[in-house]
């Protein structure tokens, strides 16, 4: 599907409570040739940054400080769907 951004990883991050997810990242390539996004998504305040980087490298770089960055707080679950 060209010129829509196809989901390349998934992760949500819990804590205490395991149906209350505390944080949802997503990886995104964006078709159109222009980069890749990093959405972070607070479900309970309802914001989402959004970030876009020029290539893979540095848009994994970045994905792994927020793994990181969010493993003080709880675990994630990390997926990545099925290549077409």
């Amino acid at each position: 599907m060209s010129g829509f951004p196809q989901l390349r990883e998934a992760g949500w991050l819990y804590g205490d409570d395991p149906y209350l997810p505390l944080a949802l990242v997503r990886l995104f390539e964006r078709t159109d040739g222009t980069g890749w996004e990093i959405k972070l998504n607070d479900p309970a305040s309802g914001t989402t940054v959004e970030v876009t980087h020029p290539d893979e490298q540095s848009a994994r770089a970045e994905l792994a400080r927020i793994y990181a960055e969010g493993e003080r707080s709880g675990r994630w679950r990390i997926r990545q769907p099925d290549a077409y």
